[in-house]
């Protein structure tokens, strides 16, 4: 969270969306400095989604390096037990494309 917050312009929002580990905590007063606003998302909204895809395609967001694993529909099993076990997995992809 320290270095989220570090990166935030004035007014800069972190959403945590998911689950975690441990108890999550921050620095307060780089937060406060800033203004930061923290949301909690249990799942992601319609709106989300535009909100994202519009970062995205005027290039204010960057998602390189956000998808750390991929793997195919029959290494379910596996992709799981990374996907909650290596804290190195950011986000899983299972491509069903094949």
């Amino acid at each position: 969270m320290n270095r989220l917050i570090a990166c935030l312009a004035p007014g800069g929002e972190v959403v945590l969306a998911g689950f975690y580990k441990s108890d999550l905590s921050f620095v307060f007063a780089p937060a406060f400095m800033r203004e930061a606003q923290i949301r909690v998302a249990a799942q992601w909204k319609k709106h989300d989604l535009l909100a994202v895809t519009a970062l995205v395609e005027r290039g204010a967001l960057s998602l390189e390096g956000l998808i750390t694993h991929t793997f195919q529909p029959g290494q379910a099993r596996q992709a799981y037990e990374i996907a909650f076990g290596d804290v190195q997995c950011l986000k899983m992809m299972i491509d069903w494309r094949v």
